[in-house]
């Protein structure tokens, strides 16, 4: 199953901001066979600051097996948007995410919340996230922002739409952001990506997508 590109949407290597940071040869990866591992430290995995945050983390969920677009305005996400449903035949798109029924109400994209349709051959769904952490190219999302938890343990692609502010760093960032997101209000489900599922309980080969989402994508738009 092919992820189509098209539309006005511009890759991650396009953006100026970013372009100057990237790089094309991968970070040199820590050696270290884990044996003096200490997971209290924030050190674990490695993480350059003079990197940043967007760099990091686009390079470490493109590695994950995530897909990457960048957008500069919500329209022209939306256009692109569009053309994707079109083209990959998504229809309708699932979402249960009230953020992200607004954000389409005028696109005239046919959006359904019911994921359990078993004549469907495919679950697409977009949710938004509580943010993206550079330090492992993951996604944390939880089912107050994607409005319930089917949105993302029944979607065969999951696609993300989230904003340049809600990088953070590392791992430990996560809990403080979110008690003070949501004060008392914590979510019940709290649930981080970090690229399409893999198992290798089929015939010890390593399958991808064969247990929850084939696909991920992420959408970052200004």
């Amino acid at each position: 199953m092919d992820f189509i590109f098209g539309g006005n949407n511009r890759d991650c290597t396009n953006k100026e901001q970013i372009l100057a940071k990237v790089r094309s040869a991968i970070l040199e990866k820590d050696e270290n066979h884990f044996s003096d591992i200490n997971l209290q430290d924030d050190t674990w995995i490695p993480f350059k600051e003079e990197d940043g945050n967007e760099f990091t983390f686009i390079e470490r969920f493109k590695e994950n097996g995530g897909i990457f677009m960048y957008f500069e305005s919500m329209e022209n996400f939306k256009e692109a948007l569009q053309q994707f449903v079109i083209e990959n035949n998504w229809l309708p798109l699932l979402t249960t995410s009230h953020e992200i029924k607004e954000i389409l109400s005028d696109s005239g994209i046919a959006l359904s919340d019911d994921y359990r349709d078993s004549e469907r051959r495919k679950n697409v769904s977009l949710i938004t996230c509580e943010c993206m952490i550079a330090q492992t190219g993951s996604i944390v999302i939880s089912d107050a922002c994607a409005g319930s938890v089917a949105a993302y343990s029944f979607a065969d692609t999951l696609l993300i739409l989230a904003r340049p502010s809600q990088f953070v760093s590392k791992l430990k960032d996560i809990f403080p952001l979110l008690r003070e997101r949501y004060k008392e209000s914590t979510p019940k489900n709290i649930s981080i990506i970090s690229g399409p599922s893999q198992s290798t309980a089929i015939e010890n080969k390593l399958t991808i997508g064969a247990i929850g989402c084939k696909q991920i994508a992420l959408f970052l738009v200004e």
